[in-house]
C-alpha cells in the first residue's frame, strides 16, 4: 500500500481512530474550559474596572460636595456668628482626607493620578483658608473680602480640576462599558463555538459508532452466512481490524468453497465406489444365497439344515446391509427413484405388523395396533414406506426389553398423516439425540449383542423426506421412545388399497408345480456375464427336467441365440438389456433392478435369486405354454 493511501482514515486501525476521537474530544473540552476561564477572568476584570470607575466617580462627586459644604458653613458662620453653621465644616474637614485617600486608592489612570496630584495641595490650601476665615469673624470688611476672594480662587481651581476628573471618569466609564460589552460578546461567541464544536464532535463520534456497529453486524451476518454455506455480502475496502476480519472471512469462504468442492468430489467418488463395490458384493451373494437355499431344501438332518439356514440368514443380513449402503449412496447422489402414488395406510400397516411378527415372537414382544377402521391414504412409494416402517419397528423390537410392548398408532390430520411407533425401552438420552440419524452411528449399541450397522434410521429419515414426510423422535416423560413417521395425505380419492396392491413383477405369485416329464419341452435362455449366476440358474433348472437351459455370457451372443432358437423364457441381466429385446416373441425377465426407463416395463426377478420365486416363474411359464 502506498504512503498516500495509508493517510486515508479508512486504513487507520480502530484503536487509532477511537484514540483520535477521544483525544480530540478531550482537547476540545480542555480548550473550551481554558478559553471560558480566560474569558471569565477578562469579564471579571472589566467588571471590576467598571465598578472602580463608578466608585471613583462617586468619590469625586463626594469630594466636590464636601468642599462646597465646608465653604458654605464657614460663610454662614461669618455672617451670623452662630457656631451651628460650622457643623458641615467640621464634618467635611474630617471626611475630606478619607474621601481623598479612597479616590487615590481607586485611581489607576495616569491622567486621573495627575489630576489628584494637583487637587491635593489645592484641597489643603482650601481647608487652611477656611480655617483662617473662621478665626476672622471680627476682622474688617476689607480683610474678609480679601480672604473670601482668595478662598474663591482656590475653590474655582478645585472645581476645575474636579471637572477634569469627572470628564476623564466619564470617558473611562464609556471605555470600560465598551470593554465589558466586548467581553460579553466574546463569551457569547465562544459559547456558540464550543456548542458547535461539541455537536460536531458528537456527530463524529455517533458516525464512527454507527459505522462501527454496522460493520460489526455485517461481519456477524457474513459469519452466519459462512456457517450456512452462503455467499458473503460485500464489505468496505479497509485495512483496520474489521477490514482484516472481513478479509479473513472471505479467505475462509474461499477455503470452505474449495473444501466443499473437494468434499462433493469425494462424496461422488465414495458413492460411485459404494455402487461398484455393492454390485460386486451382490454378485457372489447371488451364488451364496442360491446354493444355501438349495442346501437347506435338500438336507434332511436337522443339524445340517440348521447350518445351511445360518448360511442363508447370514447372507441375507449381508444383502440387507449392502442394500442399505446402496440406498445411502443413491440418496446422497440424488439418484434415488421414487414412484409416489396414493397408498392406503391400513393394509400397509397390517403387512408391516405381519412381517415383524416372527421377530417379535422370538423376543417375546407384544405388538399392538389401533388403526382398524381408519381409511386414510398418503402419497408415497409403497415399497420405500414399508422399508422405513420395518426399520423402525425392527429397532423398537430389538432395542426394547424382552417381553416388552411395541404399539403402532395411526393419526390422520388435516394435511398430514402420522404413524406413531411407541416402545417401553430405555429411551434415548438428550445428549445422543443429535447423533440419532447419523449414518453408521449406533449410539454405543455396537458394544452390545444386537446386530446392526447404524444405517436403518438414517435411510428411513432420508426416504421419508424424499417422499415429502419426515421421521421425528418425540420427547416423552418416563422410559421408552416414540418415533413418528409423517406423510402428506393423498388428494386422489382412488388410493390404492390392499386389493389393488398387486404382487410386483419381480415377485410372481407361486403357481402349482408342473409335473416333470421325461423330455425337455421348454427352453430357458440365461444371458448373464457372471459365471456363478449362470451355473446357479442351470443347477436350479435341473429341478425342472422339462426345461432345457442355454447360458450365454454376453448380450450380442444371447440376442443371436434368442432370435435363432426363440426360447420360451429369457433371463437377462438388467445391465445388458436394451430395446432390441422387445422384438423377441418369448418372455424376457430381467435379473436385478438396474433397468433404465427405456426397458423398465420388463418383468423383474430379484437378484440374488429368490429360489421359490424362480421356480414359480418357471412353473407359471411351463403351465401357460
Amino acid at each position: 500500500m502506498s504512503a498516500l493511501a495509508r493517510l486515508n482514515p479508512r486504513h487507520w486501525s480502530l484503536g487509532f481512530k477511537g484514540g483520535a476521537i477521544i483525544v480530540a474530544s478531550l482537547a476540545l473540552l480542555v480548550g473550551s474550559a481554558a478559553t471560558s476561564y480566560t474569558l471569565e477572568r477578562n469579564t471579571a476584570a472589566a467588571t471590576a474596572d467598571m465598578l472602580r470607575t463608578m466608585q471613583a466617580q462617586a468619590d469625586i462627586q463626594r469630594l466636590h460636595t464636601q468642599i462646597a459644604e465646608a465653604a458654605t458653613g464657614v460663610r454662614g458662620y461669618l455672617l451670623t456668628g452662630r457656631d451651628d453653621f460650622l457643623v458641615p465644616y467640621h464634618i467635611a474637614a474630617e471626611q475630606l482626607p478619607a474621601t481623598l485617600a479612597s479616590l487615590q486608592a481607586r485611581a489607576v489612570d495616569p491622567e486621573q493620578l495627575a489630576s489628584l496630584a494637583r487637587i491635593t495641595p489645592l484641597l489643603r490650601k482650601k481647608l487652611a483658608s477656611l480655617n483662617l476665615m473662621r478665626g476672622q469673624r471680627n476682622a474688617s470688611t476689607a480683610e474678609l473680602q480679601e480672604h473670601l476672594l482668595s478662598s474663591k480662587q482656590i475653590l474655582d481651581q478645585l472645581r476645575t480640576e474636579i471637572g477634569v476628573m469627572n470628564l476623564r471618569e466619564a470617558a473611562l466609564v464609556e471605555q470600560r462599558t465598551l470593554t465589558l460589552q466586548q467581553a460579553s460578546n466574546r463569551n457569547l461567541w465562544m459559547a456558540m463555538i464550543v456548542i458547535g464544536a461539541g455537536m460536531a464532535g458528537a456527530m463524529a463520534t455517533l458516525t464512527f459508532t454507527l459505522g462501527l456497529v454496522r460493520r460489526v453486524r455485517l461481519a456477524a451476518e457474513n459469519a452466519e452466512r459462512l456457517s450456512n454455506d452462503l455467499p458473503l455480502k460485500p464489505t468496505p475496502s479497509t485495512t483496520d481490524e474489521l477490514g482484516q476480519l472481513a478479509d479473513r472471512l472471505h479467505q475462509a469462504s474461499v477455503l470452505l468453497a474449495g473444501r466443499a468442492s473437494a468434499a462433493q468430489a469425494a462424496s461422488r467418488a465414495k458413492t460411485e465406489f459404494l455402487a461398484r463395490t455393492s454390485h460386486e458384493l451382490r454378485t457372489p451373494l447371488n451364488a451364496i444365497l442360491g446354493y444355501a437355499q438349495l442346501l437347506e431344501a435338500g438336507l434332511r438332518e436337522p443339524r445340517e439344515r440348521e447350518h445351511a439356514e445360518h448360511i442363508r440368514q447370514a447372507g441375507q443380513h449381508l444383502l440387507s446391509l449392502i442394500n442399505e449402503v446402496l440406498d445411502i449412496g443413491r440418496i446422497e447422489a440424488g439418484k434415488l427413484t421414487l414412484a409416489c402414488v396414493p397408498v392406503a395406510l391400513a393394509p400397509l400397516l397390517d403387512e408391516a405388523m405381519m412381517l415383524m411378527a416372527p421377530l417379535a415372537r422370538q423376543r417375546g414382544v407384544l405388538l399392538r395396533h389401533d388403526h382398524a377402521g381408519i381409511e386414510v391414504a398418503v402419497l408415497a412409494d409403497r415399497q420405500r414406506l414399508l422399508q422405513a416402517l420395518l426399520n423402525l419397528l425392527s429397532n423398537a423390537i430389538k432395542y426394547g426389553p424382552r417381553d416388552g410392548i411395541v404399539a403402532l398408532h395411526l393419526a390422520p390430520g388435516d394435511e398430514l398423516a402420522a404413524i406413531h411407533i411407541d416402545d417401553n425401552g430405555p429411551g434415548i438420552t438428550p445428549s445422543l439425540r443429535t447423533r440419532l440419524f447419523a449414518p453408521f452411528d449406533r449410539l454405543g449399541a455396537e458394544r452390545g449383542k444386537t446386530e446392526g450397522a447404524g444405517l436403518g434410521l438414517a435411510v428411513s429419515k432420508a426416504l421419508m423426506q424424499a417422499m415429502g414426510g419426515d421421521v421425528i423422535l418425540h420427547d416423552r416423560p418416563g422410559p421408552g421412545s416414540r418415533f413418528t413417521l409423517t406423510l402428506p395425505l393423498a388428494t386422489n380419492a382412488g388410493a390404492t388399497d390392499e386389493a389393488d396392491q398387486q404382487e410386483p413383477a419381480d415377485q410372481p405369485a407361486p403357481a402349482a408345480a408342473v409335473p416333470a416329464t421325461s423330455a425337455s419341452t421348454h427352453h430357458l435362455l440365461c444371458v448373464e456375464a457372471d459365471p456363478a449366476t449362470r451355473t446357479l440358474v442351470a443347477t436350479l433348472a435341473q429341478r425342472r427336467p422339462h426345461w432345457r437351459v442355454t447360458t450365454v455370457a454376453d448380450a450380442a451372443a444371447g440376442l443371436a441365440v434368442a432370435q435363432a432358437e426363440q426360447p420360451d423364457l429369457v433371463l437377462l441381466a438388467a445391465n445388458l438389456a436394451d430395446a432390441k429385446w422387445l422384438a423377441l416373441p418369448g418372455t424376457v425377465v430381467l435379473l436385478g433392478s438396474d433397468a433404465n426407463h427405456d426397458i423398465a416395463h420388463f418383468a423383474h426377478l430379484a437378484k440374488p435369486l429368490d429360489i421359490p420365486a424362480f421356480f414359480a416363474l418357471l412353473d407359471s411359464h411351463g403351465k401357460s405354454t
